[in-house]
């Protein structure tokens, strides 16, 4: 794995306990075998443009990303519909309880080697005008799944959740149809924001970064086409366009997306977007206000359908 760290050094911090607080290093692209159960996956940095292979073997069985974030993987075994932690750079693995729900959606507030860490398992249904929401979470050290229940017969409150995210222990989700809505699991509130800005697009990403959420907005074929940030002031939410990044990287893919503070001009007022289309695993945009124009892209080559490209914090 040499190209991923820069130094021995700089491998062994990435082996200690991490901080919770925003990351300032851009993340890897990780290519993951998910459908094909292959050991042989792929580490991608967009910056240094270097790909290396690595083997391994704990992941040769087929597997779901849930989510991604502070280096870890939080991954749903097809086999045994069981669910754990990875961390791949470490090569380190952590089993959760067994959860009897169908999960469509996940997320985690800290590293899994966090006593803070709250992993929430989101189930959601739709069937005509009735909504069922299912949230359990699971504290780390705890023994067992927390269940959250939510039925609304009127109006639903969200349908079929396809992303989440945390920030300050609170647990940000959006539909299939672009509504976002808010758990705070300390009071067992559930609040629907207003998202009119979303209406008739084809999907938009979360992106927590310094516990701000933005929404990144994709058009056709997977097109960015707006960053909105979400402000809640005196009871009200709104989401707002943002129109400068400034030192702000936006990483966008299909089951996380992270931001970084830009430690240089080759990541300043850039947005990376990860896909699983085989032609392009990685596009680059270059940001100027509110436009968007593709700068350059990497081509995913022998890892294409079979692989899922994932951001990988450090």
């Amino acid at each position: 794995m040499g190209a991923i760290f820069e130094t021995e050094e700089e491998e062994s911090k990435i082996n200690e306990s991490k901080n919770v607080g925003s990351p300032t290093k851009p993340p890897l692209l990780f290519f993951f075998g998910e459908l094909s159960g292959e050991t042989k996956h792929g580490f991608f940095d967009p910056i240094r443009q270097t790909f290396d292979v690595v083997h391994l073997q704990e992941l040769e069985c087929q597997a779901e990303c849930l989510a991604s974030r502070h280096g870890w993987l939080l991954i749903l075994s097809r086999e045994t519909s069981s669910l754990f932690f990875f961390n791949p750079l470490m090569r380190r693995r952590i089993d959760l309880p067994y959860s009897n729900r169908i999960i469509t959606a996940a997320a985690f507030s800290a590293p899994p080697t966090s006593p803070n860490c709250t992993v929430y398992a989101i189930k959601s249904s739709t069937f005509n005008d009735a909504c069922e929401l299912h949230i359990d979470t699971f504290l780390m050290g705890q023994e067992s799944w927390i269940p959250h229940s939510y039925k609304s017969t009127t109006k639903p409150l969200i349908g079929n959740v396809v992303q989440a995210v945390c920030s300050k222990e609170v647990l940000y989700c959006v539909d299939s149809r672009g509504r976002v809505g808010a758990f705070d699991v300390k009071i067992g509130n559930w609040t629907l924001f207003p998202s009119k800005e979303f209406q008739k697009v084809c999907t938009i990403s979360l992106v927590e970064f310094n516990g701000d959420i933005f929404a990144v907005k994709k058009g056709g074929y997977g097109v960015i086409e707006k960053l909105y940030k979400l402000s809640i002031e005196h009871g009200m939410a709104a989401w707002e366009e943002e129109k400068d990044l400034g030192d702000f990287s936006v990483f966008v893919g299909p089951y996380v997306s992270c931001g970084v503070l830009a430690p240089n001009e080759e990541t300043k007022e850039k947005l990376f977007v990860a896909d699983c289309r085989p032609e392009s695993k990685c596009v680059v945009y270059n940001v100027d206000g509110m436009d968007y124009k593709k700068a350059s892209r990497f081509i995913g080559g022998s890892f294409s359908w079979w692989y899922t490209p994932v951001w990988i914090e450090r």
